[in-house]
């Protein structure tokens, strides 16, 4: 298998608006052969090398699902005799991967957790223990990337008692409720594959809201799609540099140029006053136009009906760049 088939295996799972067993795939080597029957008959065997935990994702997808990935992978093998295949053969290959890129296989493995649990296909008793570590893992994990996950099972066991609670006597509502429970942080994590930031995340500043609020824009950029969702970035990209003022600012020393006291929200009095203070004279005008033309470009894109991905990440990274602009004069970045 080529880089280039897992390429085209790839493009047509997106084609199918199947991003999530596309993403899936984005860390695998996919090979495909053929397996002779009698009279030279045979059949397409596709084998996907993938490290953990993405190998046990893909181990835990559905039928339907890894039948989709079976045909993905010889979409491409126009003209043939043999037959599509009905699964994929998966191995563990390389290193485990850790840290953010796991996010999305884990939200895939704990998923099917539930649902076996949940449909009589699987004992709570030999996986709660993984169940528990990764939850915790995935409460952590989905905070810092700012993506909504309100699974409130710490463990299988308040799951179960969860659907008898609830009268959930059959497996289809049970079912229904956990594709629910995963349907938004999965679609959050797909975007954040497909559609990942231009803009290179830097070091924290320490300033815990602005950090935050940074992070939490670099996500919504992630998942966005559409003129609305790029216009909110600059919403939220003003709301970040708001609290930088606010974290820099102190009323009664740094005095705005033309005398007018800031508003809590006035980011470019506040920004402007705290450089205007900290580094004086005219060697340093462009410093202060610096965080000035942030906030202004933030303010432009909020307002502009027409607002593409381009403006949201040029947006974004002056945003950023203002951020650590600021640090560095704070002393809290060389």
């Amino acid at each position: 298998m080529t880089d280039s088939e897992g390429e085209n295996a790839r493009a047509y799972l997106d084609s199918l608006r199947r991003g999530d067993l596309s993403a899936l795939l984005l860390h695998a080597r996919v090979e495909t052969g053929v397996h002779l029957g009698d009279f030279g008959s045979g059949q397409w065997v596709v084998v996907v090398h993938a490290p953990q935990p993405f190998a046990e994702a893909l181990s835990a997808l559905s039928d339907i699902d890894r039948k989709r990935i079976a045909e993905a992978a010889v979409s491409k093998k126009s003209g043939s005799d043999y037959r599509a295949p009905a699964d994929i053969i998966v191995k563990v290959a390389s290193d485990r991967l850790e840290g953010p890129v796991t996010l999305l296989p884990d939200l895939v493995i704990h998923r099917a957790m539930m649902t076996a649990v949940a449909t009589g296909n699987g004992s709570i008793e030999e996986v709660d223990d993984y169940y528990i570590a990764r939850h915790f893992r995935l409460v952590e994990g989905c905070a810092a990337a700012g993506i909504k996950y309100e699974n409130p099972h710490e463990s299988l066991w308040d799951f179960y008692r969860f659907w008898k609670a609830e009268s959930m006597d059959a497996y289809q509502p049970r079912r229904e409720y956990v594709r629910k429970l995963f349907a938004g942080p999965l679609a959050a994590a797909v975007g954040r594959v497909h559609n990942p930031s231009p803009v290179a995340e830097r070091e924290p500043t320490g300033w815990e809201r602005v950090d935050r609020s940074l992070a939490k824009t670099r996500t919504q950029f992630s998942t966005a799609s559409a003129e609305e969702d790029w216009q909110a970035i600059g919403l939220v990209c003003r709301e970040v540099l708001i609290s930088l003022g606010q974290a820099v600012y102190v009323e009664g020393t740094h005095e705005s140029a033309d005398g007018v006291k800031p508003s809590p929200t006035d980011a470019k009095r506040m920004l402007e006053a705290y450089v205007r203070y900290t580094l004086p004279g005219d060697g340093y005008k462009e410093v202060r136009t610096h965080a000035r033309a942030a906030v202004d470009l933030a303010v432009h894109l909020q307002h502009r009906r027409t607002a593409t991905r381009q403006m949201a990440a040029l947006c974004l990274e002056a945003t950023s760049s203002a951020v650590a602009v600021v640090a560095i004069i704070a002393g809290r970045s060389v």
